[in-house]
């Protein structure tokens, strides 16, 4: 099994059109499985939009209606074209960038049930704060899978208030009542790794029955998922490794590939992307 996470930095990359169709090109090559994406915007003030293999979530939060230019519904329409065809499913967080309507898809090669859990402080939606996961169950390989993809907050917001641990532990709720089922976590997750005693640190410690793929991978291709100064990175001119694949501890990873990070296919995103491939 295939699968591929990228926070997408949705329309607010320059030739982001040119963009989207090399991001649909290569996952018509790669043949994923499952993708998990972040930030994947649509404009607030386009009119509602409808597409044959989209699922609305159920218990959303809040009822934003699925819109043209939706960056995931473009980019399925991309794959299309390439004669490949995705089921997917996206839900909104909050307002991004002051006009957009911003949020997480999944996008997968079979249909899938999905639910959307709100893990922030707030569920306001003008509220960048807001933050909620995306939860998605499917059979893949004759194999039951259940997928998570997140876009968390940093370890501290600008205040030195405690926001991912907050998040974390509320998404631990949903994982302890899964703990037994075969699970990928995807997302972008704003916490290094290698800090000690911090976010990356709690994720470990406090679910014991999910590894990093990157520790446990048989193969390793690339590191870090971001370079020099992106949003909410502003002050760093560092590499850092932000995102991440962690999956139920009884699965094997055979292959960690960063992609999207011009020695792996061109640059798309703010953010490099990560495949790994499972064994089935």
């Amino acid at each position: 099994m295939k699968v591929l996470t990228l926070n997408v930095h949705g329309w607010m990359e320059k030739f982001a059109s040119k963009k989207i169709k090399q991001l649909a090109q290569v996952i018509a090559t790669k043949d994923y499985d499952v993708i998990a994406l972040q930030e994947v915007n649509q404009p607030m003030k386009e009119k509602m939009a409808e597409h044959e293999r989209f699922i609305k979530p159920t218990q959303e939060v809040n009822l934003v209606p699925l819109k043209k230019g939706n960056y995931a519904g473009v980019l399925v329409k991309e794959l299309e074209r390439l004669e490949k065809y995705y089921f997917w499913t996206w839900s909104a967080n909050h307002i991004g960038y002051d006009k957009y309507d911003e949020g997480l898809a999944i996008l997968s090669k079979t249909p899938q049930n999905s639910q959307v859990i709100n893990i922030s402080h707030t569920a306001e939606y003008d509220n960048i704060g807001t933050r909620n996961i995306l939860k998605s169950n499917l059979s893949i390989f004759d194999k039951k899978w259940l997928i998570f993809n997140g876009h968390f907050s940093w370890w501290k917001d600008p205040e030195g208030n405690q926001i991912f641990k907050h998040e974390w532990d509320r998404t631990q709720i949903a994982l302890n009542e899964n703990m037994k089922e075969n699970i990928i976590f995807m997302g972008d997750f704003n916490n290094e790794a290698g800090v000690y005693n911090k976010g990356y640190d709690y994720v470990l410690k406090t679910t014991p029955f999910l590894s990093d793929f990157y520790t446990i991978a048989q193969e390793n291709y690339g590191y870090a998922t971001m370079k020099g100064k992106i949003d909410g990175w502003k002050t760093t001119s560092d590499s850092k490794r932000i995102d991440y694949v962690f999956v139920s501890d009884k699965l094997t990873v055979q292959k960690n590939n960063v992609i999207f990070n011009q020695d792996n296919e061109s640059i798309v995103s703010d953010h490099f992307g990560i495949e790994v491939v499972i064994q089935e």
